[in-house]
């Protein structure tokens, strides 16, 4: 296990900047995803930590060595592919041991590392087996298993449930989590789920343009998050937004929006005087769609709102209506057993003792007071 600091490191392919000045201080033990979108860097820091890619400026730390300059070979890393990377015409075994025969790792050493993780991964069943005659999960457990046998300091993890079906995906991640808990090993792990983000993470790395935008656990990052990129891509169904102008004075603040004839009132009283800064201008409401209820007993801080039903879409466990306020399209996720009828009128409450605000030019949330 090993520490692991990212300090100033920035990558440019030509005159464009793949990564731009990422710190990143990863605790020993620790598992850390980074999440973004299709082109925000997260790849490319992965291979720049696994030593595929070299850095344009900045430096890594491992433990106590300056890694920046040394070959993958020679950080001690072990990284689990999107693909598997397992050689078809071996057997499990065989591609297990593979790395330690070119380390010239003692036969009795060896046998005795794929024991242990083939007990780990519950493989032991497969290892005469061919990666052909393996399902997508077992594929991924060698895969795992190869990396396991070489007691890395740090395990480097690609993507590596995209490619199995949803409900194979649940296991393995689950299995990822329990693996973790039992070797306690250092972490990193790219992803575009955002559900694989929340579950399997001590902390979170959110990139956007190369940019890290948010560093934080996953309860902070979904209920503070640090601007609007955050909050609008973690969380499914996404983040609402409404941009609104604050009206009113000291004692009576008001958030109007207002759009072709069509108004949305929300009058906060004396509440969320970090507000009173952009009396007179805008600020734009972010509400999950959980922030929507039918009912509560928390006065003062629902809202009551007239909205007319778009779309209903039962999903088992909840009910994700799509309503319109004023000329808005919303979403709110409500219990199971609420079915209203399309175009019907409803009446729902916006709980504001959840909601965020962001700055309309910075788009960072502002802080509460």
């Amino acid at each position: 296990m090993a520490r692991l600091t990212i300090d100033s490191t920035w990558k440019k392919y030509g005159e464009f900047l793949a990564l731009r000045d990422i710190n990143l201080d990863i605790k020993d033990g620790e598992f850390v995803v980074l999440v973004g979108p299709s082109g925000c860097g997260k790849s490319t820091l992965l291979s720049i930590i696994a030593g595929l890619e070299e850095t344009s400026y900045g430096t890594l730390t491992l433990g106590e060595r300056d890694v920046t300059d040394l070959s993958a070979k020679d950080r001690n890393i072990a990284m689990v592919f999107q693909s598997y990377a397992l050689y078809p015409t071996m057997t499990v075994r065989e591609n297990i041991t593979f790395g330690m025969e070119n380390r010239r790792v003692p036969k009795d050493e060896q046998k005795k590392a794929v024991a242990d993780v083939a007990r780990l991964l519950q493989i032991e069943p497969l290892l005469g087996r061919k990666p052909s005659q393996l399902s997508g999960g077992q594929r991924q457990r060698v895969a795992m298993g190869r990396a396991l046998v070489r007691d890395p300091q740090l395990f480097l993890f690609d993507e590596p449930l995209s490619n199995l079906d949803a409900k194979l995906r649940v296991e393995m991640r689950t299995e990822i989590k329990k693996l973790h808990k039992r070797l306690g090993q250092t972490i990193v792990y790219v992803t575009h789920d955002q559900i694989e983000a929340m579950t399997l993470s001590d902390r979170i790395v959110v990139m956007s343009g190369g940019v890290v935008q948010q560093f934080a656990d996953p309860d902070t990052i979904y209920r503070e998050p640090a601007n609007k990129f955050v909050a609008g891509f973690m969380g499914s169904p996404s983040m609402n937004f409404i941009d609104v102008d604050v009206e009113g004075s000291q004692n009576d603040i008001r958030l109007v929006y207002r759009s072709n004839g069509a108004e949305l009132v929300v009058p906060l009283g004396t509440r969320h005087e970090e507000l009173l800064p952009y009396v007179g201008g805008k600020v734009t409401i972010g509400a999950r769609p959980e922030h929507f209820v039918l009912d509560g007993k928390q006065e003062g801080a629902l809202v009551p709102i007239t909205a007319r039903v778009e779309v209903v879409e039962p999903t088992g466990p909840d009910t994700m209506l799509v309503f319109q306020v004023a000329d808005l399209s919303l979403v709110a996720v409500l219990p199971a057993n609420f079915r209203p009828a399309e175009d019907e009128e409803i009446n729902l409450l916006l709980d504001l003792e959840h909601v965020c605000f962001f700055d309309p030019e910075t788009t960072a949330r502002i802080p509460r007071i």
